[in-house]
């Protein structure tokens, strides 16, 4: 049997558009493609065209989206996957960019493209997100027709671990590295895709084709458009965004051939980082007292800071914020977790210094805040604040921390989300 190089691949339980992605399929200009097609929850259909290179699977006994994928890719024998919903389309240009992006990068684990969104009759839609957030549009001649296309956001750390600003359609990545990770998780309703990604950032480079590829259909029946599901989307997104942010901000700093900083190394010092203490020992790479002294690096030389239970340690706030930013490359990530002013946690240790809340990193992200404070130099962007019980027990002692993860601002590399300027 005849192994396809690209395989693209569909779960569906409704039908309605699978013709026409087909039709998108036919016009491709590169042809060594097979495209599976998963049918469940009773679904049926029958190609309008009869090609040897559609595979249909019959599988109504699987009904969460992790699962249904999972089997799809089982299905598929290619060394490229490609996906494609159920109701989008693939420019005809789609899959040869994509194996000619594969091809002139190795280091290329997953390749994703501009796109745009088109309206349920298949004609132009214009809705935009918003430019505040990062995102940016262009016109774009797509097979003949004008579309509104979105240019995708650059795979950062910040990026990826989000849905929202993550790499949209089209999506494709190598056989080997999906199996790598272990592939789609089975037990995800919702979140599978961000899931994946994730985990393939950990181990491989993203690439961008500044083109718009792919046609996602937006009407009634999208799936983010049912609130129950839209509010497990978006529940389940900040979580896997809370498990996943240093895992890839790590990864992000070892490509890049930049360090990885513990502060406060002397407790519990994870993998992969050099440690930071006022004192010389176990886990501790330098030997630096920061209420004193600068930190013994080049400058932009680090990726990811991670502050545990250590801001509060240190008096001078300014001092000590513009110092980490010096270090942080551009991009680079603060990732911090301090007892809260919220609650009893701030206070009750006679070590503590420094006070902190939601509020106190304002002065570091809104330059309506840092004008008042004229010794600020540095300059933040807000990947995730917010304020938590760690575990069971904080809570029953009212010990909130804030968990605050800032993006160093030195360059124009856009990372979704508002920029107070």
């Amino acid at each position: 049997m005849h192994r396809s190089r690209v395989s693209v691949y569909t779960g569906s339980n409704r039908t309605r558009f699978l013709d026409d992605c087909l039709r998108s399929l036919l016009a491709q200009s590169y042809s060594d493609w097979e495209w599976v097609v998963v049918l469940n929850q009773g679904a049926r259909w029958r190609p309008e065209v009869a090609d040897p290179r559609v595979r249909l699977v019959i599988a109504d006994h699987l009904s969460g989206v992790g699962a249904v994928k999972a089997r799809a890719c089982a299905e598929s024998s290619g060394e490229i996957l490609v996906e494609l919903d159920h109701d989008d389309l693939l420019a005809s240009a789609c899959l040869e960019q994509l194996v000619t992006a594969f091809d002139a990068d190795p280091a290329a684990g997953l390749v994703y493209s501009d796109t745009a969104q088109i309206r349920e009759d298949g004609s132009r839609d214009d809705t935009r997100f918003a430019a505040a957030y990062g995102w940016e549009y262009r016109e774009e001649r797509v097979d003949g027709r004008d579309f509104l296309a979105c240019r995708s956001l650059p795979a950062t750390p910040h990026n990826v671990s989000y849905i929202w600003y993550a790499p949209n359609h089209v999506r494709a990545f190598r056989r080997d590295l999906y199996d790598k990770v272990g592939g789609y998780d089975e037990s995800l309703d919702v979140g599978d895709d961000l899931d994946l990604m994730c985990r393939l950032y950990q181990i491989c480079e993203f690439r961008h084709v500044p083109q718009c590829l792919y046609l996602q259909r937006m009407h009634p029946d999208n799936t983010q458009r049912d609130p129950e599901v839209n509010a497990r989307i978006q529940e389940r997104s900040v979580a896997i965004y809370d498990s996943n942010i240093e895992l890839n901000a790590l990864a992000w700093s070892q490509r890049n051939g930049l360090l990885a900083l513990d502060l406060g190394a002397a407790h519990n010092k994870p993998e992969g980082y050099l440690g930071l203490d006022r004192r010389a020992g176990p886990g501790v790479d330098i030997t630096c007292d920061v209420n004193h002294e600068r930190i013994g690096l080049p400058d932009s030389s680090v990726g990811v800071v991670r502050a545990t239970d250590f801001l509060e340690h240190i008096p001078d706030k300014v001092a000590l914020f513009n110092e980490l930013y010096r270090v942080l490359a551009p991009g680079g990530l603060l990732l911090s977790l301090t007892p809260s002013t919220d609650g009893r946690g701030a206070f009750q240790d006679p070590t503590h210094v420094s006070f902190y809340n939601e509020n106190s990193f304002w002065y570091f992200t809104d330059t309506t805040y840092a004008r008042f404070v004229p010794e600020i130099e540095c300059r933040f962007q807000v990947s995730r604040l917010v304020t938590y019980f760690p575990s069971t027990w904080h809570e029953a002692h009212n010990i909130p921390y804030v968990a605050a993860n800032l993006i160093a601002l030195k360059d124009d590399v856009r990372n979704g989300g508002p920029i107070t300027i």
